[in-house]
């Protein structure tokens, strides 16, 4: 991965003085009285953390930087409110804003001294707590300790994290940088819809009171919506803000379900758009990310929906709620029953290559109706328990489940962007119209630790079971190429049109594929055993820990698969050279099959693999951007086989194996 940040290693390399101080410019602006609330700091500790994992910075100069940056910052805090003391009350922005300064004054006294330490650690308040010690009259030697003891426990800290992922995008890099691009969408998304659904419903919530009154006084002056709007925009209601809110959705859902069928049955203005999503997100393929969104677009199936539906209602059933199960079969049947009136009606072709066994209509997604109007419902049913300040994180955490079936469905091809939208929008639109009614008609649920509780097992036993059968249930989104036959004077010749390097997102050609065979697999696996090859220990879950190890040995180390046209290899081969060097093979094949023979053709590369230890806790095996000498070695091993093998030792090499007798 630290290709991508050729630039950035350019101007550290040349300046790592000045990468320094903005470390330190970072941890100081992070720490100061009132900047601190402002200053992204623990994004950019992340960001220092994972340059940390690619080699980019040190760890031991960051660490030293970022502790002495959080000392200054706390200290310059402390001065300053040591200085003013209760001056600071007309200074902006407590004069405006009173509640921030107070939040502090009443965790310093909670904790007392301990608060200056734990502070550092809690958002909201660390910021103030050092300004609020110095006004509070706090001992100067007392304060020092504890802000130079937790500044050396906070910078590792805020690091580690970056560090963890920066080791995991430089393991993922060495497999596909597709597999990278694909982690950081995913963490990107995931960030925005929970930020998204928490300020949707914070910027709803303060309005909600006009929002009812508007729409009961609306409802007066129509004689036919008058017991609608008695029953549904009732300000004296006690739960008038829940209505508001599912109201506000029910109406900018409609309106953009309506909108968004009529755009897709004309077709012209969503084609292009719907085509740079599908390739987009087709160029992003790889195996262990097809099977991450197998895991995904199986919360949407069809089993895993009604286990979850019938766990629940099964609940509600033993617990009295009646009512409360006949909303929440309303919900999961709208859900089982509106995509197929829709598909049958509309007939929007799917995007090309899907599986025939998916059906020819696409718009709108089941998959995503199906979870808008499971989830979306059990989110209501969940936050109606919960004070108020805390209703907006069950609507996140339902947002990341359906938004990871949606972005599941784009990646499998499966579904156009329009075909997305507007199962989003059908889906809120019918649960803000059932939670309308559910607010209206039925008591709230009674024991919300046990609903909250049998929804996360029931959610945690299906993503299980799509977890252990991903890798089986991929093989139905993948498409099989068809077979060509090929002349041998053609393939020898070099026309058989086969690419000279691994397809990367980027279009760099730094992986050459430098050797084409023409036969069997096992046949070459057993002929290079003699000169020290041997097939390789593949990496997984199961030997994923031995990374851990510092000092281990690479030959002890499993290898990472790589990826190419989004299929990782068939064949992985190692010679070991040293204890930290080896050779590798590795073999692709391909749709060509040598004509009259019938002989599978190959392509891959040899290369030269080193281990690489990140920051004395991670050993990556990682491959040396130098192929002359690895394909010049396996050539020497090649000469030596024994009769029925054609070599040509050109570039690519070609490999011809007779079939066995």
């Amino acid at each position: 991965m630290s290709e991508f940040f050729t630039p950035l290693l350019a101007w550290i390399g040349e300046n790592p003085l000045w990468a320094g101080l903005t470390v330190f410019v970072v941890a100081f602006s992070e720490s100061v009285a009132i900047i601190g609330l402002i200053v992204p700091g623990v994004v950019l500790m992340f960001g220092f953390g994972a340059l940390i994992a690619t080699g980019i910075l040190e760890f031991w100069a960051v660490f030293w930087w970022a502790v002495a940056g959080a000392v200054a910052g706390d200290g310059l805090s402390f001065w300053l409110g040591h200085h003013f003391q209760d001056r600071l009350r007309g200074f902006w922005p407590f004069n405006r804003h009173p509640a921030t300064l107070q939040r502090g004054i009443t965790f310093f006294q909670r904790y007392g001294g301990k608060s200056v330490a734990l502070g550092r650690f809690f958002g909201p308040v660390r910021a103030i707590i050092p300004l609020v010690a110095g006004m509070l009259g706090m001992p100067p030697l007392r304060f020092l300790a504890a802000n130079i003891l937790s500044a050396l426990v906070w910078a590792p800290a805020y690091l580690l994290p970056g560090i963890v992922f920066g080791a995991s995008l430089e393991l993922a890099s060495e497999v596909a940088f597709r597999l990278v691009a694909l982690m950081i969408l995913l963490l990107f998304l995931a960030w925005a819809l929970f930020i998204l659904v928490r300020t949707l419903f914070r910027l709803i919530q303060p309005h909600a009171t006009t929002l009812v009154q508007l729409g009961f006084e609306w409802g007066q002056l129509h004689r036919g919506f008058r017991s609608i709007s008695r029953s549904l925009a009732d300000p004296n209601h006690p739960e008038a803000r829940g209505l508001a809110f599912l109201a506000t959705l029910l109406l900018l859902a409609a309106l953009l379900f309506v909108l968004i069928t009529g755009i897709v049955l004309d077709g012209s203005l969503t084609k292009k758009t719907d085509l740079l999503f599908y390739s987009g997100l087709q160029s992003l393929h790889t195996p262990w990310g097809d099977q991450l969104m197998v895991l995904f677009t199986s919360l949407g199936d069809i089993g895993p929906i009604l286990w979850i539906a019938l766990g629940v209602a099964i609940l509600l059933l033993l617990q009295g709620h009646q009512r409360a199960f006949y909303y929440l079969f309303a919900a999961t049947a709208f859900g089982m029953l509106a995509p197929l009136l829709l598909k049958y009606s509309l007939r929007i072709p799917r995007p090309p290559n899907s599986p025939d066994s998916l059906g020819p209509w696409s718009f709108p997604s089941a998959h995503v109706l199906r979870s808008v109007t499971l989830y979306g419902f059990l989110s209501i049913m969940i936050a109606r328990t919960l004070i108020r300040e805390w209703r907006w994180f069950p609507y996140s955490i339902a947002a990341l489940a359906i938004g990871a079936v949606a972005l599941s469905r784009l990646y499998l091809g499966v579904h156009w962007a329009t075909d997305i939208l507007g199962s989003l929008t059908l889906g809120i639109a019918w649960i803000a119209l059932l939670g309308i009614a559910y607010y209206r008609h039925v008591e709230a649920e009674t024991h919300p630790a046990t609903l909250i509780g049998t929804t996360l097992l029931l959610l945690l036993s299906c993503g299980s079971y799509g977890w252990f059968n991903a890798a089986e249930r991929s093989a139905v989104y993948q498409r099989t190429p068809e077979i060509v036959q090929i002349s041998l004077e053609a393939w020898w010749s070099g026309q058989a049109g086969l690419p000279l390097y691994r397809n990367d997102i980027f279009g760099n050609k730094d992986h050459p594929l430098n050797i084409q065979l023409a036969g069997d697999h096992a046949q070459l696996a057993d002929l290079l055993k003699p000169h020290g090859w041997h097939r390789a220990e593949m990496l997984g879950w199961s030997n994923l820990l031995r990374l851990l190890s510092p000092k281990a040995q690479l030959e002890t180390l499993p290898i990472p698969p790589q990826a190419h046209d989004a299929r990782h290899e068939e064949l992985v081969m190692v010679k070991p050279l040293s204890d930290q060097r080896r050779l590798l093979l590795r073999l692709w094949s391909t749709p060509l099959r040598l004509d009259p023979d019938g002989l599978r053709i190959s392509i891959g590369n040899v290369t030269l693999q080193s281990a690489e230890t990140v920051i004395g806790m991670l050993t990556i095996p990682r491959t040396v951007r130098q192929f002359e000498q690895p394909i010049d070695m396996l050539r020497q091993n090649l000469v030596q086989l024994q009769d029925g093998v054609k070599l040509d030792p050109g570039t690519p090499t070609r490999l011809i194996l007779k079939p066995r007798q």
